[in-house]
């Protein structure tokens, strides 16, 4: 019969320390499990990098959908150009393009807006920045395109707030980007 405590089957270390552990000493150490507390640490330390992973993942498919609505909104200033040389006049909505009611990444139709046959309070209107036209006058002399956002809502002028992620068209062609950054 073995004794309870045989100090022959112990290594040094954990009978100088003191330290009894029945039965674990003579286990492989991959044959051990994990500890509730070393658990709940790697499964808070997962938690962490993919919350800020998921955050990076949003702000990059908000910059991509972003470029997109950009890049969309060029090609549709160089059909209407091409429009207005064909007929010698702006067509009075996308539709008259020929590529239907064209929708932006968020899913919402681009804003057209010919100042021929609309008033003029529809006019987008440059904020308190008005690089040197004054608050107030209108963004284009043309036409207005423009994307309304990721929020889907738009106002006439740029500083509302509901405007500040708007893909705009501006100085007649000269600035395409972002509302907020104009």
């Amino acid at each position: 019969m073995q004794e309870f405590f045989d100090p022959r089957n112990m290594s040094i270390s954990r009978w100088r320390t003191g330290i009894i552990s029945f039965g674990c000493h003579n286990r492989k150490w991959w044959t051990r499990g994990f500890t509730l507390v070393e658990l709940i640490v790697v499964i808070s330390i997962i938690g962490i990098l993919s919350t800020l992973g998921l955050n990076v993942y949003k702000h990059f498919i908000d910059r991509a959908r972003n470029t997109r609505a950009l890049a969309e909104i060029r090609m549709y200033e160089k059909e209407i150009m091409n429009f207005l040389h064909e007929t010698e006049e702006l067509p009075y909505s996308l539709a008259d393009l020929g590529a239907g009611v064209p929708l932006d990444p968020w899913k919402n139709s681009y804003q057209y807006i010919n100042f021929d046959s609309a008033g003029a309070d529809e006019r987008r209107t440059k904020g308190a920045k008005g690089k040197g036209k004054g608050k107030g006058s209108p963004l284009n002399t043309d036409y207005d395109l423009y994307s309304m956002g990721k929020d889907g809502l738009s106002a006439p002028v740029l500083t509302d707030d509901v405007s500040k992620d708007d893909i705009i068209r501006a100085d007649d062609g000269i600035y395409t980007g972002l509302a907020s950054a104009y």
